[in-house]
């Protein structure tokens, strides 16, 4: 009844009634549209092409500003001075919007700015990145913040280089965040124990914490001492920690063992980087992985002395894991991976760079009644693979959203690709860098040598455009691709990102095809692409009004004709990468300037505005 009642409701509404000598007219009234079903139509969107579409009219605005919508949203401030009568702070306080999610990079924070106490209230995750910020500072924004939930300090040492132990004691103690629930102190933050503490007394409810990247570039006894401490936080957390990420930072067997004897810890999210070789007596990370039953997430990249055994006994001991990351674990064999077909609720796979793992392994353990629940899979960088497993693949994991074979040269091919088009049609993301045997035959299914489905007189080709959802997708190096795939396939609503570098086929004809087919694209990367010309970024720049990230890196037909159209119609644009175009000139550079919104600049006289 209640959906009855609502399409009677949009028939009224959604067209206006006109009478003129008994003839009548009807007009669309979208407008009128009742707010559940807009809200209803907009989560299918993503979130820049509800941006787009809140602009349409104040009905729709309010529909984009439902909270589920604005938690999706970021506001990203970068490399300006953080100020209240300078850009952007001075149009923000005169805006009648809030936002939940802040990222501000590579900022110079002024004195006082009335921001964080307009804006504060509503703030739920706040991001400091490669920022120039001391400690009273800090705090003085956080005491307006009373629903934050997430704070990421990533690449602020300077925080930290200038904290004294008694500075500012009145805000120091009042100072409490009881809705945060994640700190992120990772990437090359050189934090000692009593920075540490403070920031854990800040955060009484605490349940995730992240300081992967930390202890990596500091000696070896300083690194032993901090990760005492934090083993020791973690002691006394045991009953609320439910996440610890540690990644990127060598990990010894007395700080594994120390974590496996917390009697009450049970995580749902780990990450670690296994560098000492696994002991036979009383191994810390076999120990820990028996104990740890709940986890959900296991990322252990980069973890050089992971084994199989290891393996295993993640197979026999988390029965619940649904995001299993063994990037770059060079160890693991097919021996070992074959003991993952029992993780039946795996999501998310990640076997990057595992060199050892050969087809067996690979048919052995990822192929099982159930991965069609799988929604991310990374196989780059598997040279043994071979085109036969990679067509299996296809077959198992016919659900993906993200499918990455960067570097897999072996095993992509016109044939296996067919067979990717076919079965995997709800990819999102498909990376196929440096795939160089993939040619315009395989893309658009036409003039295959061998057809991907043939019975008697019958014969059946798949191409690219079969991939109607995508959103991101990489062609670096694939250098047999010409104007051809472009003219025929390349009509995808929501593609956003495409890298297309080291493509030497490709001219001004293809690129036009491209650019009419594709009308949201956000990032697109030329660079060393050797026949893209000022003609191919006059098209891009003038059929791409979204476009905020454009790399011509190596491009050296590119000249000062080419600034000229992206000064004329990129008004959004941020990122520009010109290095080694060797025609533009330093006075062309010069008037990039005038694009109001650019915020780094990668040229050959400078790199940022």
């Amino acid at each position: 009844m209640a959906l009855a009642r609502l399409v009677e409701r949009i028939e009224r509404t959604l067209y206006t009634h006109y009478e003129d000598n008994f003839v009548y007219f009807f007009e669309p009234n979208f407008e009128a549209l009742p707010p559940e079903l807009l809200i209803h139509l907009f989560r299918y969107l993503n979130p820049s092409d509800r941006s787009v579409a809140s602009l349409v009219c104040r009905t729709w605005y309010d529909a984009f500003t439902y909270l589920e919508f604005l938690r999706s949203v970021c506001l990203h401030i970068h490399d300006v001075e953080l100020v209240d009568n300078g850009h952007p702070l001075k149009s923000l306080l005169t805006s009648f919007r809030y936002f939940t999610d802040v990222r501000v990079t590579k900022v110079v924070f002024g004195s006082k700015s009335e921001f964080w106490s307009e804006f504060g209230e509503a703030i739920e995750n706040l991001t400091l990145d490669n920022c120039v910020i001391w400690k009273h500072k800090l705090l003085s924004i956080l005491k307006y913040m009373p629903r934050l939930r997430g704070l990421y300090i990533n690449n602020c040492p300077d925080l930290f280089k200038t904290w004294k132990l008694f500075e500012n004691v009145t805000i120091t103690w009042n100072l409490v965040l009881p809705e945060l629930k994640h700190l992120n102190l990772a990437r090359n933050n050189r934090f000692l124990e009593f920075h540490f503490d403070y920031l854990m007394n800040l955060a009484p409810n605490l349940e995730s914490l992240d300081v992967s990247e930390c202890f990596t570039s500091i000696e070896a006894r300083q690194r032993v001492l901090m990760l005492n401490h934090i083993l020791e936080f973690v002691r006394t957390n045991r009953n609320r920690l439910r996440h610890l990420f540690l990644g990127g930072t060598p990990i010894d067997n007395v700080f594994l063992r120390g974590l496996a004897d917390v009697a009450g810890l049970s995580l749902k999210s780990l990450a670690l980087m296994v560098c000492e070789k696994i002991p036979t007596n009383e191994p810390g990370i076999i120990d820990l992985l028996r104990v740890q039953t709940t986890l959900t997430h296991l990322d252990l990249s980069k973890s050089l002395a992971l084994n199989d055994y290891a393996l295993i006994q993640i197979s026999k001991s988390i029965p619940l894991l649904e995001t299993l990351i063994l990037n770059r674990c060079w160890m693991i064999t097919d021996y070992g991976i074959t003991a993952i077909k029992s993780l039946v609720y795996l999501r998310h796979i990640d076997l990057t760079n595992c060199e050892r793992i050969t087809d067996a392994g690979l048919v052995g353990g990822l192929f099982t009644h159930n991965r069609k629940d799988v929604r991310k899979l990374y196989l780059g960088l598997l040279t043994n693979m071979s085109d036969a497993a990679l067509t299996k693949v296809s077959f198992e994991f016919c659900n993906l959203v993200v499918l990455d074979l960067g570097g897999c040269s072996n095993s992509i091919n016109d044939l296996s690709i067919q067979y990717i088009f076919y079965h995997m049609t709800k990819l999102q993301e498909l990376n196929l860098d440096c795939c160089a045997k993939v040619s315009d035959a395989g893309i658009t299914g036409e003039n295959l040598e061998e057809f991907a489905f043939s019975i008697w007189d019958i014969a059946l080709t798949f191409s690219i455009a079969d991939l109607s959802g995508l959103r991101s997708l990489k062609l670096s190096g694939c250098y047999k691709i010409t104007d051809t795939s472009f003219e025929r396939c390349f009509h995808f609503r929501e593609l956003k990102e495409l890298s297309l570098a080291r493509l030497l086929q490709i001219t001004d004809r293809g690129i036009e095809k491209l650019a009419l087919g594709c009308p949201a694209l956000e990032v697109v990367d030329f660079s060393e692409c050797r026949t893209i010309t000022d003609r191919c970024i006059e098209i891009i720049t003038k059929c791409e009004p979204r476009l905020t990230t454009l790399k011509l890196q190596n491009c050296p037909l590119i000249t000062d004709k080419a600034i000229k159209y992206i000064v004329e119609n990129c008004h959004v644009l941020r990122v520009l990468n010109i290095r080694g175009c060797i025609k533009i000139s330093s006075y062309a550079e010069k008037r990039l300037s005038a694009i109001k919104s650019l915020r780094q600049l990668y040229g050959s006289t400078r790199e940022e505005l």
